[in-house]
């Protein structure tokens, strides 16, 4: 008898998806005990402003063509059936409820993991899931100030996992893509394509 499937789910608003993206989606699919890995791509995060994504449409086509190529690694649109905002907590409800056979862990970042504890139900995330979390260099960013208890580094259900670290910001390839600068190697010739084919970032 097959165990049930184990999951990964990264999170993000892919606004472009880029080649550290895919580094650590690949990295958690391969060196861990995750089956495959789903990228959730987020309509719109709550701890982001309005108006600074481009059209969703075009991030999820942008995810496809990114790991079109790899069966370790798939995209998700469930975020984008679900009313707002668009709670983590909320989003794994229904993901438990619509996948019982599926065991799903949340991979994050060491930024966001400083600030789990401020996450909406974040106390029932960490009940029900296992948490990857991978290093994020995030140089000359101080670390906010925040209210309350941050969840410990040896939280049973935290698991720190030695992932490469690739510092690249989506805000820097959109700002370079609006500068006119050659962004090459940085994100998957058919993402660079599609970005370019459709305008995106432009202005």
């Amino acid at each position: 008898m097959m165990g049930p499937r184990n999951v990964g789910l990264y999170f993000g608003s892919f606004n472009p998806i880029h080649m550290g993206h895919l580094i650590i989606a690949n990295h958690m699919a391969q060196s861990t005990d995750l089956d495959e890995v789903w990228l959730v791509v987020t309509p719109q995060s709550p701890h982001k402003a309005k108006g600074a994504l481009i059209a969703f449409a075009d991030r999820m086509q942008m995810v496809r063509l990114a790991i079109s190529d790899n069966p370790a690694l798939s995209a998700t649109d469930v975020e984008a059936n679900l009313p707002e905002p668009h709670y983590t907590a909320a989003t794994m409800r229904h993901l438990r409820g619509a996948h019982p056979e599926l065991v799903f862990s949340i991979i994050i970042g060491e930024d966001n993991f400083e600030t789990l504890h401020t996450w909406k139900d974040h106390e029932e995330l960490l009940r029900e899931h296992r948490f990857l979390v991978y290093p994020r260099r995030t140089p000359d960013v101080p670390s906010p100030a925040l209210d309350g208890q941050a969840v410990p580094l040896n939280h049973p259900h935290v698991e720190h996992c030695n992932a490469p670290m690739i510092s690249i910001s989506s805000t820097y390839l959109r700002q370079a893509i609006l500068a006119n600068q050659d962004i090459r190697y940085l994100l998957p010739d058919k993402v660079l394509h599609y970005i370019g084919s459709n305008h995106l970032y432009e202005d």
